[in-house]
């Protein structure tokens, strides 16, 4: 027995040794961590600790050499075709249930084209079948004509690609979908098919995660930080990724950017459409960002800063695992769920199904919210038109109807507060139509 112990020792070390010339689906899954780490709240939880600290340089070098061989990933070339097979056999070699989601279109930005894509969905099914709420970590593996894509996105990509090698290690509460995205780079157009069919499927996203150039720092000061864009009620989730990286010695300067806003700019990254259909996200960037390795030949492996790159898969390998493992929400959560989005209605009934977000409402309507609670009875329900406030509700169903003239688009949205005063918020932008009013 002793003999087998030794020589399973020398094995791991010997495969430790000679990790950064094997390839990515080559590297052990068989790793043993010490889990007794403590810190001023007591035992932290094994699993996190684990997964944190299996993210190594060896890891993602070896998924981000595969990816960036391959050379420029335009939507609809050949490169993005061999990048798409590539991201599906790894997660089939990981044994996650991995799709393929084709999506086409025509689109409008210019130049005009029509483009046809390949988006790979991998999901770590969790254990909790009481529990429908999933989480999603994304990144575009698509590129410029220019660039091999090293930082952007192949960075994003590989992040994702490393969670979800070392996340299927373990059990979760929670559901985690990996999603990577071709489009990002002619206007966000793989993204917004797929959100549109999570949308459609009344999938219950507590939030999404985009990691959109996460590999470049240049001064010592940049590899300290880390910037995060939430929207606005993902605050409570900000603070649970700072509790990570403060309780697992991650070590970050956290910087929160601005608030992504439904009417943001197009020209973000692909959380762009999580937001319009009233998702939460976070998007996590690079402190430092340098024009130079932007969108040309100079995005390459060797303008990555490993070290930095491997703590910020750290922090959002660690962040997932301790959302998905917490069964636990104490912030409350709202949606408007009539109208829906991407519909034509006409007394509160739909006619129609768009192929996106635009909504036309025709006659009154009704505007209905979903509330959770969180660990304390919600006290009220403020209905704005315009940024004005005109219904507040104080019993389920948490209801208002709309009956006013109108020809043109108008903001509805709907806040909650709980008795501590906290509050959820959801926002839809559609189209009124209605010349008649209700008695």
């Amino acid at each position: 027995m002793k003999k087998i112990v030794i020589g399973y020792i020398l094995g791991i070390v010997i495969l430790l040794l000679l990790s950064p010339i094997i390839s990515a689906t080559q590297i052990t899954q068989t790793i043993t961590i010490s889990t007794n780490k403590q810190n001023n709240l007591g035992e932290l939880n094994p699993k996190i600790i684990q997964a944190i600290e299996m993210v190594n340089e060896s890891l993602l070098r070896a998924f981000l050499d595969e990816l960036v061989s391959i050379g420029p990933r335009m939507t609809g070339t050949y490169g993005c075709e061999k990048a798409a097979e590539y991201l599906c056999e790894q997660f089939n070699d990981f044994g996650l249930e991995t799709r393929y989601q084709e999506w086409a279109t025509f689109n409008t930005r210019l130049p005009l084209r029509h483009y046809k894509g390949k988006n790979i969905e991998a999901t770590l099914n969790g254990t909790n079948k009481d529990c429908d709420e999933i989480l999603i970590f994304n990144a575009h593996y698509d590129t410029v004509k220019e660039s091999p894509g090293a930082n952007d996105d192949g960075s994003g990509v590989v992040a994702v690609l490393a969670a979800a090698y070392i996340l299927n290690n373990f059990e979760f509460n929670r559901t985690i979908k990996f999603v990577t995205f071709s489009g990002e780079e002619v206007g966000l157009i793989g993204s917004r098919a797929y959100v549109k069919e999570i949308y459609e499927n009344n999938e219950e996203l507590i939030v999404e995660f985009n990691a959109d150039m996460i590999g470049y720092a240049e001064t010592a000061q940049g590899g300290r930080n880390v910037t995060l864009s939430p929207t606005e009620d993902a605050h409570w989730i900000v603070e649970e990724i700072k509790s990570v990286n403060d309780n697992y010695d991650i070590n970050f300067n956290i910087n929160t950017g601005g608030i992504i806003e439904p009417g943001g700019s197009r020209g973000g990254s692909d959380y762009y459409d999580f937001v319009l259909y009233g998702y939460e996200a976070v998007a996590f960037w690079e402190s430092e960002w340098n024009r130079d390795y932007f969108h040309n030949p100079e995005d390459s492996i060797e303008h990555i800063n490993f070290s930095y790159f491997v703590n910020v898969t750290k922090l959002i390998v660690g962040s997932l695992a301790h959302l998905a493992d917490n069964t636990e929400i104490n912030y409350p959560m709202l949606r408007i769920e009539s109208p829906k989005r991407g519909r034509l209605y006409f007394e509160d009934r739909t006619l129609r199904v768009f192929r996106h977000h635009r909504t036309i409402v025709i006659d009154d309507v009704l505007i209905c919210t979903e509330v959770k609670p969180g660990d304390c009875p919600i006290e009220k329900v403020e209905f704005y038109f315009d940024n004005k406030l005109k219904h507040t509700d104080t019993e389920k169903p948490y209801q208002w109807r709309i009956n006013q003239r109108s020809l043109r688009k108008h903001t509805i949205k709907a806040v909650a507060y709980d008795e501590k005063g906290r509050t959820t918020s959801d926002q839809i932008d559609f189209r009124f139509i209605n010349l008649m009013l209700k008695r």
